[in-house]
């Protein structure tokens, strides 16, 4: 990892982290933004600053020719990802997403579907830590559940120090307990790096990254480009359509898939889907 990369792990929906994730660009002043966010919506990503667009909004992807398959990408002003667009537009600075492109997030909510479809197995061996990260810390801390204990040690503390490296260790310590991420996350991951590789190739000077927090151990780790590719390598991919939409669920933290005639609310803590 090039040393003018700044890696920020945030918790999505956080408003704590959206406030220091504008204080940290003030200091950093980075020629580039990058987002966890489809990649082949970046091209929509500077209409987020535009005084015009009054969030909430959402990222609406959807599937051309099967429109009720879709995804809704929430975005509040308390939103890090909505913050960092702006902080971006006010100064000038590049922005990209960098997580799969919803081509992909969207082929593989098909597949999951057909596996559900023909009562598949569920995935064997998932790590309870890899499942909810925070709420692992929380138990430990004493805590009822995850939503709590972040919000008391990092939204809530008026001097929690230096908060995104406290948040990289911490995630870096759980991450060395949960094993290694299953197939979609490691594809994630490693788009992540290579994007990121990629905009340091682009651009001379700082560059930030803002991803959820689960993400920052892997987006640090010296991965062959070669071997990251390969994990990308024929992964399935549908014709999709991205837009801007109203958002107006009282939920913003809530990810929205729609598959077919039900829908799937998916709640986004920490850069996992849980």
């Amino acid at each position: 990892m090039a040393e003018a990369v700044s890696i920020f792990g945030i918790r999505h929906h956080g408003p704590g982290s959206a406030q220091r994730l504008v204080e940290a660009l003030d200091a950093l002043q980075p020629v580039a933004v990058l987002i966890e966010g489809p990649a082949d919506a970046t091209d929509l990503l500077p209409m987020l600053g535009d005084p015009a667009m009054v969030p909430p909004v959402a990222l609406l992807s959807y599937v051309v020719d099967d429109p009720k398959r879709a995804s809704f990408d929430p975005f509040s002003d308390y939103t890090p990802e909505y913050q960092a667009a702006c902080w971006g537009v006010r100064h000038g600075a590049a922005l990209r997403f960098i997580d799969l492109p919803s081509t992909d997030s969207l082929a593989t909510a098909k597949l999951e579907d057909e596996d559900e479809n023909e009562d598949a197995p569920p995935p064997e061996n998932i790590s309870p830590i890899a499942q909810d990260p925070i709420g692992t810390l929380a138990t430990l801390a004493g805590y009822q559940d995850g939503e709590s204990w972040w919000t008391h040690v990092f939204e809530e503390n008026p001097a929690p120090g230096p908060v995104f490296a406290a948040v990289a260790d911490t995630m870096a310590a759980l991450r060395a307990e949960a094993g290694e991420p299953d197939v979609r996350e490691a594809a994630r991951e490693a788009h992540m790096r290579l994007e990121i590789a990629k905009a340091c190739k682009e651009h001379t000077g700082p560059i930030a990254v803002v991803c959820g927090a689960w993400h920052v151990p892997a987006l640090l780790q010296r991965r062959s480009q070669s071997a990251d590719r390969a994990l990308l390598r024929g992964r399935p991919k549908v014709k999709v359509c991205t837009t801007w939409a109203p958002w107006t669920t009282p939920r913003p933290g809530l990810r929205v898939w729609r598959r077919g005639d039900c829908t799937r609310m998916v709640c986004a803590f920490m850069g996992n889907p849980k």
